[in-house]
């Protein structure tokens, strides 16, 4: 399993939750590129090795296809991993 760090804009509600709004991803040329989280399908904390993390389950529009990655947020650390890099064979094409 491929933990990758990604940067993530995120916001926060006055409970405190998390949403992840945008995400930057490389490309094939190597360049980073801003995608909008179209969706999030769903949510839940984990314990990954007995630390905490929230995995989101998200669609982003990419190369005129949805795209689902799984992006985990360390709540101690404050960081982003995307989860097995988001492959293209998870894409499913726009209707």
């Amino acid at each position: 399993m491929i933990h990758m760090p990604v940067d993530v804009v995120a916001t926060f509600n006055v409970q405190g939750k998390i949403k992840p709004n945008f995400i930057r991803l490389e490309d094939e040329s190597h360049v980073l590129q801003t995608y909008k989280i179209e969706n999030i399908i769903f949510s839940r904390e984990e314990k990954y090795a007995g630390i905490p993390v929230i995995l989101f389950c998200c669609n982003i529009m990419r190369d005129a296809c949805m795209q689902l990655i799984h992006i985990k947020y360390h709540v101690k650390s404050h960081q982003w991993v995307i989860v097995n890099g988001g492959n293209k064979k998870d894409e499913i094409e726009e209707n």
